[in-house]
C-alpha cells in the first residue's frame, strides 16, 4: 500500500510572505496615499495573491491594523526613547523637534497621524487600533511632563491635560506640513517656537 506524504508548500514561508507583504503595506501606506492604496496595489508591490494576503492578514482592516503595530513599534518606541531618557527637559524638546522636523524616516510624514485624519475611512479594527496608539502616545507625553515637573525642570503653570494636548497637536502639525513637502528648516522653526511656550509655562 503506498503512503500519501503531505504536500510540500512551495515558495516563501509563510512567517517570511507575512513579513514581506507587512513591510510592504507599511511602506506603501507610508510613502503612497494610505486611502488611495488598495490591496490590489499592495499585493502587486509584494509579488503576492489576493488569497495570500487575506490568508495571513484575514482582511483589509486586519491588514491595515498589522500595518499600525509595526509603526507603532518603529515610530512610537523612538519617541519614547526620546522623553524618557535621562536628558534634561529641554533638550528632550528639541530632540522631538529634530525628529519631526529633520528624521530621514519621517521625510513623508508620520503613517500614524495621516492615517488618524481619515480615520472614519479605515475598518472598525484600523480605527480602535488609531484610538489605542494616540491613547498610548498621550499617555507617555503625561510621563514625560510630570516626570519633568517631579525633577524641577518644568514649572507645571499650566496643566499636564492641557500640556499634553497642546504637544501632540503641535507635533501632528509639523508631521502633515512635513507630508506636504515644506522644507525641514521651516517646520523647525514654527516647532521650535511653538513649543518654546511649554518652557515658559
Amino acid at each position: 500500500m503506498n503512503k500519501v506524504h503531505p504536500a510540500t508548500r512551495r515558495g516563501r514561508p509563510m512567517t517570511r510572505n507575512r513579513e514581506h507583504i507587512l513591510e510592504t503595506a507599511m511602506n506603501a501606506y507610508w510613502h503612497e496615499d494610505s486611502i488611495t492604496t488598495s490591496v490590489n496595489g499592495i499585493c502587486e508591490l509584494a509579488g503576492v495573491s489576493k488569497p495570500s494576503l487575506y490568508r495571513d492578514f484575514g482582511s483589509e482592516d486586519g491588514l491595515t491594523v498589522a500595518v499600525l503595530d509595526r509603526y507603532a513599534s518603529l515610530a512610537l518606541v523612538k519617541v519614547g526613547e526620546l522623553l524618557l531618557s535621562d536628558a534634561s527637559f529641554s533638550a528632550k524638546l528639541e530632540a522631538l523637534i529634530h525628529f519631526a522636523s529633520e528624521d530621514p524616516q519621517m521625510e513623508t510624514g508620520c503613517l500614524f497621524v495621516k492615517m488618524r485624519s481619515k480615520r472614519s475611512r479605515f475598518g472598525v479594527q484600523t480605527q480602535a487600533k488609531i484610538a489605542d496608539i494616540e491613547t498610548r502616545a498621550l499617555q507617555l507625553y503625561a510621563r514625560f511632563f510630570k516626570e519633568s515637573f517631579e525633577r524641577g525642570e518644568w514649572s507645571g503653570g499650566i496643566s499636564v491635560e492641557l500640556a499634553v494636548d497642546y504637544l501632540h497637536e503641535q507635533l501632528g502639525l509639523a508631521f502633515t506640513q512635513r507630508a506636504a513637502g515644506k522644507s525641514s528648516e521651516s517646520i523647525r522653526e514654527l516647532l521650535t517656537l511653538s513649543l518654546s511656550v511649554l518652557q515658559r509655562v
